[in-house]
C-alpha cells in the first residue's frame, strides 16, 4: 500500500500514485489513451523518459512525423512569479530543443487576466520578466517561439473561429480536479464564468495554431491538466467545411507527475503562498524546506521530485540519488545540501 503524503487542507485532491492510476484507467480505455514510454525523444531513452514524465497521449505517433512538420508547446500563466515546478518545465523545453525538437513557450498574460483576474499591467510585467528568465535558462528563442497571447492576433482569431464548435459541457467537464481548492480561497472564480471560459478557449486556440501549419503538436502540460487537451480535441473533431481551419492535424501530449507541495498542500502553486519555493523564496527559507523533507519513500519527497523534474543531474546520478533518499544515507543528505546551492542558483536567473 503506498503511503500517502501528509493531510492536505479540505477539498484538495492529492496527486498520490492512486489519483495518477485513476485518470490513467478512467481514459485510458478510450482514444485519450495514457501510456508508459516504451521509446525515445530528444536523446531521452524510456528510462529516463518515465521517470522525468508520467506518460504520454500518443506521443509516439508525434516523433513519427517528420521533424519538420512537428512542434513542442507548454505555456504558463502569469499569475504571479514562477515555482521552481514552472522552472523545471522550462527546463524540460530547453532539454527537447537541445535535443532537436522545436519548441514553443507562450506566455499566458491573457490567460491570468481573465483566468485569475490579475491586472493586466502586472501580467504584462510578468511577460517581460518570464521572457527574461526562460533565456537565462538556456531556450533558445531565435530557433525556437517564446510568444505572449497579447501579440498573436493568429490565435485570437482562431478562438473565436473554433468558438462556434464548442459547446457548454465541453466547458464544464474541462474543471481542473482541484478547482474546488482554489475556488474556496478565492484564487479563481467558483463556476466556469464567461472570463474562465475565454481563458480556456485561448488556450484551445494555442494549440490549434499550431496544428495550422505543423501535423503534429505535442503538448507539454502536468497531469492535472489533461482535460485541456481533451476539450481542444471534442472542438477540433466538429469542424467542418464552414470553418477556415484544419483539424486534423494530430494533438498529442507529455504528461508531468505533479510536484507534491510543501507545508501539505497537494501541488506546488504560483497562487497558493507557501505551497511550493519560488524565484523569490529567501534563500533561507529554501534551506529550512529542504532540509525538513524527511520522506524515505522518494515518491513522497518533494524534493527528490523536484530533482528529477529539473536540470539538476543525470538520469544515472538521480538513480543513485533515488536509492540514498530510500535508505536514509549521509549521501542523501549531502545531495539536499547541493540542490539547496542548486535551487538558489536558478532563483537568481529571476530578474
Amino acid at each position: 500500500m503506498t503511503e500517502h503524503p501528509p493531510t492536505a487542507p479540505a477539498s484538495a485532491v492529492l496527486y498520490s500514485e492512486e489519483y495518477y492510476r485513476a485518470v490513467v484507467d478512467r481514459f485510458g480505455y478510450s482514444t485519450f489513451d495514457l501510456r508508459r514510454f516504451d521509446f525515445s525523444l530528444a536523446g531521452m531513452g524510456y528510462g529516463e523518459l518515465n521517470l522525468r514524465y508520467l506518460c504520454h497521449h500518443r506521443a509516439d505517433r508525434f516523433i513519427a512525423t517528420a521533424p519538420q512538420r512537428r512542434i513542442v508547446t507548454t505555456g504558463f500563466g502569469m499569475s504571479g512569479p514562477p515555482h521552481m515546478a514552472s522552472a523545471s518545465q522550462i527546463m524540460k523545453m530547453v532539454r527537447l530543443q537541445q535535443g532537436g525538437e522545436r519548441c514553443q513557450i507562450v506566455l499566458g498574460d491573457l490567460d491570468a487576466y481573465n483566468g485569475r483576474a490579475r491586472s493586466y499591467g502586472y501580467t504584462r510585467e510578468l511577460v517581460e520578466r518570464f521572457r527574461t528568465f526562460a533565456t537565462r535558462l538556456g531556450f533558445d528563442a531565435a530557433t525556437g517561439v517564446l510568444r505572449d497571447q497579447t501579440g498573436c492576433s493568429e490565435a485570437l482569431t482562431t478562438m473565436y473561429l473554433l468558438g462556434r464548435y464548442a459547446e457548454d459541457a465541453d466547458f464544464d467537464t474541462a474543471e481542473e480536479d482541484n478547482h474546488a481548492y482554489y475556488a474556496a480561497r478565492g484564487l479563481v472564480d467558483p463556476t466556469m464564468t464567461f472570463r474562465r471560459r475565454l481563458s480556456l478557449a485561448l488556450m484551445a486556440a494555442d494549440f490549434v495554431s499550431l496544428g495550422q501549419t505543423h501535423d503534429a503538436v505535442l503538448v507539454l502540460l502536468g497531469i492535472d491538466e489533461h482535460k485541456y487537451v481533451r476539450f481542444t480535441q471534442h472542438v477540433t473533431e466538429r469542424f467542418d467545411h464552414h470553418v477556415p481551419l484544419r483539424g486534423d492535424f494530430l494533438l498529442s501530449a507529455i504528461y508531468t507527475k505533479i510536484n507534491t507541495g510543501f507545508n501539505g498542500h497537494p501541488k506546488s502553486s504560483k497562487s497558493i503562498p507557501g505551497s511550493g519555493i519560488t524565484v523569490e523564496t529567501p534563500t533561507d527559507e529554501i534551506r529550512r524546506l529542504v532540509k525538513a523533507d524527511r520522506a524515505t519513500d522518494p515518491a513522497l519527497s518533494p524534493v527528490y521530485q523536484l530533482m528529477y523534474q529539473m536540470s539538476y543531474t543525470s538520469y544515472r546520478e538521480l538513480l543513485d540519488i533515488h536509492q540514498a533518499c530510500a535508505e536514509g544515507t549521509q549521501r542523501w543528505e549531502k545531495e539536499k545540501e547541493h540542490f539547496i546551492d542548486f535551487l538558489a542558483h536558478v532563483k537568481e536567473l529571476w530578474p
